[in-house]
């Protein structure tokens, strides 16, 4: 019992910093034809790392906290998934599963988790694999709300699905707030409440060019970034506009931490999904590689698969990825908290590891 203690106790404090201060993350979506083609950028002035990880299905999984009824979180991964994440297996950024779901992450301010209830508890960034691991469809995330409870939690989410249908996930009062459909005029996000964001766009846009230059986005780098995004994203037109995964990358600079004089960008991810394929780089190698969905078996049967988003490749990187190796994956993690000041024992993280390794194939 001590020992479960000490590991929810750990993972409160860690989770709680997962999402650093200097967080100014962007992320969009295009309509490609009819086909979604979604676009990230991980701004931060702090963190850097990152591991990709290519994750299985008809795996047993469980969450590690309790709610009132003393239930944990359990389920079997229905797709494979590739995700981007920060600290370790199973935090998940970003990620697009075998169906083209799509997810990422972007700080919010003002964020307040929903209260204790019945619903077993989820961290956000384990709620997102949750989500890769369970899902096809937005309806169908809309509707899981009534199955977990998302804790700890600092963020607000872009989603998309293969039918590009798009939608914002906010936790605002203690409540879930999601925008989609009518309510969604455009599919963009940054690092104010999609309401406040959508409104200073539109009445900005009513404005002349001098106008703009002195309008409230110009004095709030998160509604600046917002007002380049959407623009970007209603300028996009699949007939003129050239390939899209340029026009992609394209739009993810204009809106990079170095142009607006933010928190620098380390990661850029365009999510094909009509492909089911990535395409991103980052700012150690800015080399554009793409991984392939195709070259993947998902199979619980095969071990996951794993490599560091820096790693010095380009093109085509699916066949350099390596076996999960839970050493190189701890030592990511026990550097992640050294570096930014976490309070754990290389023991303590060598526990977490194990837990999500246990994770049984029921293939």
């Amino acid at each position: 019992m001590k020992n479960r203690v000490t590991l929810v106790f750990f993972m409160v404090v860690f989770l709680d910093l997962l999402t650093p201060t200097g967080m100014s993350c962007t992320s969009l979506c295009l309509d490609d034809g009819g086909h979604p083609v979604f676009c990230a950028n991980f701004d931060n002035d702090k963190v850097y790392e990152g591991l990709v990880f290519v994750n299985k299905r008809d795996v047993s999984k469980a969450g590690w906290e309790t709610g009132i009824t003393g239930e944990l979180a359990r389920w079997i991964s229905k797709y494979g998934s590739v995700t981007f994440n920060l600290a370790a297996y199973q935090f998940v950024w970003a990620g697009m599963n075998e169906e083209g779901l799509v997810v990422s992450t972007m700080a919010l301010p003002g964020t307040e988790s929903e209260p204790l209830d019945e619903r077993p508890p989820l961290h956000s960034s384990v709620w997102l694999q949750y989500l890769l691991d369970n899902y096809s469809s937005l309806e169908q995330i809309i509707a899981s709300q009534a199955q977990v409870r998302v804790i700890e939690n600092v963020d607000h989410f872009l989603v998309c699905d293969a039918r590009g249908n798009c939608g914002t996930i906010e936790f605002l009062d203690g409540k879930m707030v999601c925008h989609a459909g009518k309510t969604l005029p455009v599919r963009a996000l940054t690092n104010n409440t999609y309401k406040e964001s959508v409104s200073v766009w539109k009445k900005e846009s009513e404005k002349g060019f001098l106008s703009r230059l002195f309008s409230k986005s110009e004095r709030n780098p998160s509604l600046l970034r917002f007002r380049i995004a959407a623009d970007r994203v209603k300028k996009y037109d699949s007939d003129k506009s050239g390939p899209t995964v340029k026009y992609a990358f394209d739009s993810l600079r204009l809106v990079s931490g170095q142009r607006m004089k933010g928190s620098p960008t380390h990661w850029s991810i365009v999510f094909d999904v009509r492909n089911r394929r990535i395409h991103f780089c980052t700012s150690i190698n800015p080399r554009i590689r793409f991984i392939d969905f195709k070259a993947f078996d998902f199979s619980c049967r095969k071990p996951v698969k794993m490599l560091d988003i820096h790693e010095n490749l380009s093109g085509d990187i699916a066949g350099r990825f390596v076996n999960y190796s839970r050493q190189a994956d701890l030592n990511h993690f026990y550097r992640f908290c050294q570096k930014y000041g976490i309070d754990v024992t290389y023991e303590q993280l060598d526990a977490l590891t194990k837990r999500f390794e246990s994770f049984e194939c029921v293939e």
